[in-house]
């Protein structure tokens, strides 16, 4: 049994746990059935621990579950215990970002927050390349930010909501060329079905819960969501249901303040056509 926290282990143990409720077992009555600790099962149904694939497979037998499903959950066990396709390979992205990567490339919805940058998920490469710099190291990150952003356009794209304060809209990460260039790529990704920009006025009066800091609201089809904060150097993962419970109401509040879909749209395409009209300098 290997320790592990990443998004397909979630799964995994969200379906074991549903598995089971299905099948009238309790922790205790299965753990007696199979012959392991209630605390072990506990910990797979937490997806904090990874079962070893005879272990699940005996799980799964005694829960009474199908070929095709047993199948599916062994293949999301693998998963589990590999690297994500998008950053196995790339020994300069640690192992934070690659957790994250995990989870995003699972997620159903996410939903990001920014204050000073536009979210990671609609940058233009130019204007990824201006925030993360000309570092060799550098590249291997860019090239990842680009990557990233298939999943909004796949089959089953993932459902992604930005909560932009205006601030970010006209900070010059880049030349103006570069930020004409941004802008535009905001409305373009904004007209995808499964998209949606709000920006939230940094001029409004009173106290908004964004100001306290970026964060990004994890969801998914079963696992519980989970709110990724980001720093300087480093970054970390709230899993408790009271912890992930505040950021879901932070985001209901943000989204209140916020302008409409279409009134973003209409500040984000004045913003562009003023520096289209300055032109590069």
């Amino acid at each position: 049994m290997s320790e592990s926290t990443t998004a397909a282990a979630r799964e995994l143990g969200a379906d074991l746990k549903r598995l089971r409720t299905a099948a009238d077992h309790t922790l205790r009555s299965l753990a007696d059935v199979v012959g392991f600790s209630d605390t072990k099962l506990s910990f797979w149904e937490q997806g904090s621990r990874l079962p070893a694939v005879d272990d699940l497979t005996m799980v799964l037998t005694v829960l009474g579950v199908e070929a095709d499903e047993r199948d599916r959950l062994l293949g999301l066990r693998q998963q589990a215990a590999s690297p994500g396709e998008l950053v196995a390979g790339s020994p300069t992205i640690g192992p934070q970002l690659a957790k994250f990567v995990d989870m995003e490339q699972s997620a159903r919805r996410v939903t990001e927050v920014s204050l000073a940058l536009l979210p990671g998920l609609l940058q233009t490469e130019a204007y990824a390349r201006a925030v993360l710099g000309s570092e060799p190291e550098s590249e291997t990150k860019i090239r990842l930010r680009m990557d990233r952003q298939r999943i909004l356009t796949r089959d089953n794209p993932l459902e992604f909501c930005a909560l932009i304060d205006d601030t970010a809209l006209v900070r010059p990460i880049g030349s103006r060329a570069v930020m004409a260039e941004q802008l535009q790529h905001l409305i373009t990704l904004a007209h995808l079905p499964n998209v949606t920009i709000q920006v939230v006025p940094s001029a409004a009066p009173g106290y908004s819960r964004h100001l306290a800091g970026i964060f990004i609201l994890l969801e998914f089809a079963t696992a519980p969501p989970i709110v990724h904060l980001e720093h300087f150097a480093a970054s970390s993962s709230l899993w408790r249901t009271p912890d992930v419970s505040a950021y879901q109401s932070a985001v209901e509040e943000i989204t209140r303040r916020a302008h409409t879909p279409d009134q973003s749209l209409e500040i984000i395409a004045k913003l562009g056509d003023d520096l289209a009209l300055n032109g590069d300098r």
